[in-house]
């Protein structure tokens, strides 16, 4: 220990679950409870990376301009402690891609995908659901600040 009292070892690697892991999302804004998933994955997995939607994306899927640019996403991402990567996704049918590039061996979503049909599953990687965080979601965020869909 040093003389703060926090224990000066590393984090031993070899107790992961797995090596990488990947999680795919918009993250329109940004919220708390991203980051929570973020330090979830963190846990199992030795590095984690994330894949952030195009605004090109964003609009097809939901209809709506994005909250913030790809661009500022991808900064905001970058500054994740638990992220050792992160990505943009530019084309409605690449997650092959990233799973290529990125070689994970897990994949993980929030719990409100368990009963959805996700082009991801049939990758022929794990996927793992986390529980959503409570009380918050980038909709809520956007509802309650007002923000047109267009």
């Amino acid at each position: 220990m040093d003389k703060t009292g926090k224990s000066n070892k590393k984090k031993n690697h070899s107790s992961f679950r797995y090596q990488r892991a990947l999680i795919f999302g918009a993250y329109d804004p940004l919220h708390y409870g991203h980051i929570r998933l973020f330090k979830r994955a963190k846990k199992i997995a030795k590095k984690v990376y994330a894949c952030t939607e195009s605004d090109e994306i964003i609009f097809a899927e939901k209809g709506r301009y994005p909250f913030t640019s790809e661009y500022e996403r991808v900064e905001d991402l970058k500054g994740i402690k638990y992220l050792s990567g992160v990505s943009i996704r530019r084309y409605r049918k690449n997650r092959d891609y990233w799973v290529k590039y990125y070689k994970p061996d897990v994949l993980i979503l929030g719990s409100d995908w368990k009963d959805k049909k996700w082009e991801g599953e049939n990758l022929g990687v794990k996927i793992i659901y986390f529980p959503r965080t409570k009380n918050i979601s980038s909709t809520y965020i956007r509802d309650g600040l007002g923000v047109p869909k267009n």
